[in-house]
């Protein structure tokens, strides 16, 4: 990338650093010798410039998950792989660009992968990510994927993460739509957790039966207590090992518009970790069927690393109602809204850097940005990263009021309006 469009990309890197609303989810103008209109126009050259690639957008953000990696975890690097709806119903000039993927919903498919820490499960860095339009799909790391289905794209995508020399093994964490034995054998080799639905069979001691049928015989122990809608609840795990043997089922249909054959295959040997969470009385409360290919990994780990998988949500929160205001852009092309998704990613780490740095000094500018951010936390919340985002924006426009105007110098205009006041 040219000098001056990293110049450009580190300002509005910075200028995503805020918590946006909905009716001003612009890029924010930052205090500087450049008014805020030329600002705006520099935004929308750079969404739409072409010589600003995904591939090249989404080098920083690699480059950060290698030196986060190294710092925040100790054995494996978990990466959720989720996909998320990106609605945008009021873009009525983009209708080439945009399809129908709900009833009377117009807009995007967001798949994303992002590396988390198996220390304290808290977000890294974005390290993947597509954006499919009506006929295309934008990628950070290939082209020519129109035409695949979730899992098929998926499969490619785990290939081009293990081929990027990270130090420590990849864990690939996936929720129901990874059940698929046809993915499980694509996968060979790779480390993967899946939810599974109860209802599938597989081998157990010679038997074939339903996943739910093989609960009597597991013996559960307590692994933690965790809040379930806001009331302290108990896990208890339990585990054995199966094998699946059915054949897998292409959601691809053929010429004829009917699905295509069932495709056999190799014996698939897993680890079946169920995970239940229950009331003080014993109530069964959830339940989840956690299939893996990790034997070395204690089962209540593998629950936890599960549950950590939320944080991917997080991260769609974020982006969108709780952070960035994504679904509110006005770029009205896929790959503009794809550029300013990387951009705002990288504002993301810095965030969860925050978020994630220990220390005196760390937990009081988290202290700080939660005052600026003028946020109410939740008893014994110290902070979100929503909150931390709102007040970072606040933090870096007071250090570049000072860098450019004296205190003396905002004294006199405050004086000069409201008059001196003792």
């Amino acid at each position: 990338m040219e000098p001056r469009l990293e110049k450009r990309y580190e300002k509005l890197v910075r200028s995503h650093m805020q918590a946006g609303h909905q009716l001003a989810a612009g890029v924010k103008s930052i205090l500087s010798e450049d008014s805020a209109f030329n600002q705006t126009q520099a935004a929308w050259r750079f969404f739409n410039n072409n010589q600003c690639t995904l591939e090249e957008l989404s080098q920083p953000l690699i480059k950060a998950a290698h030196e986060l990696s190294e710092q925040e975890s100790d054995e494996y690097l978990l990466v959720p792989h989720d996909w998320s709806h990106l609605s945008y119903n009021s873009h009525k000039n983009s209708k080439k660009d945009i399809y129908n993927t709900f009833k009377k919903c117009r807009g995007y498919d967001l798949q994303s992968s992002l590396m988390i820490s198996d220390r304290h499960g808290g977000p890294l860095a974005l390290v993947a990510m597509n954006l499919k339009t009506k006929t295309q799909t934008f990628s950070t790391y290939e082209t020519g994927l129109e035409g695949l289905t979730h899992l098929e794209e998926l499969s490619k995508r785990i290939s081009w993460l293990e081929s990027q020399n990270f130090h420590k093994s990849l864990v690939h964490i996936v929720d129901r739509e990874g059940d698929s034995v046809a993915f499980f054998r694509a996968l060979n080799n790779r480390n993967w957790l899946v939810r599974v639905n109860d209802k599938n069979t597989a081998y157990k001691d010679g038997l074939k039966r339903k996943l739910k049928e093989m609960i009597p015989e597991l013996v559960f122990t307590q692994a933690r207590p965790v809040e379930y809608k806001g009331k302290i609840a108990e896990q208890l795990i339990a585990e054995t090992t199966i094998t699946i043997t059915r054949p897998a089922q292409p959601m691809r249909k053929g010429t004829n518009g009917k699905r295509l054959p069932t495709v056999k295959g190799a014996p698939v040997n897993a680890r079946l970790v169920v995970a239940k969470v229950v009331d003080n009385a014993g109530k069964e409360l959830a339940v989840w069927y956690l299939l893996t290919n990790l034997f070395d990994v204690p089962a209540s780990t593998i629950a936890l690393w599960y549950y950590w998988r939320w944080s991917i949500e997080n991260y769609f929160k974020l982006m969108k109602s709780a952070g960035m205001q994504l679904e509110s852009w006005q770029q009205t092309t896929g790959i503009a809204i794809a550029r300013r998704l990387l951009v705002a990613s990288m504002a993301c780490v810095c965030v969860w850097r925050i978020a994630h740095a220990k220390g005196p000094n760390a937990g009081e500018l988290r202290k700080i940005l939660i005052r600026l951010s003028g946020r109410q936390m939740k008893w014994k919340k110290e902070f979100t990263c929503t909150a931390l985002c709102a007040g970072l924006w606040s933090l870096l426009s007071m250090q570049d009021l000072l860098e450019n105007y004296s205190v003396d110098k905002i004294k006199s205009l405050i004086s000069d309006v409201f008059g001196d006041k003792k």
